[in-house]
């Protein structure tokens, strides 16, 4: 379980690095393409808000994979 743990607070960490950062560099941005060429603060919301995404899926993914193993075994033998 521990490895659970583990990786469910890399990817929490992941989240949170890129969520402080997108606050803090880009506050006003919001990652949606205007037009043809977009400026840098779209660019870097929209890199951000990816990196976002990624740690999110993967504590949900670890949460699915760690439910399984914790539940018991509903047969009683």
């Amino acid at each position: 379980m521990r490895t659970f743990l583990k990786c469910l607070l890399l990817f929490a960490s992941i989240f949170a690095a890129a969520y402080v950062a997108r606050m803090f560099i880009v506050p006003d941005a919001a990652p949606i393409a205007e037009g043809k060429e977009s400026n840098w603060q779209i660019q870097v919301a929209f890199f951000l808000m990816m990196v976002q995404n990624i740690g999110l899926f993967g504590m949900v993914l670890v949460a699915l994979v760690a439910l399984p193993s914790r539940a018991k075994n509903p047969v009683v033998r």
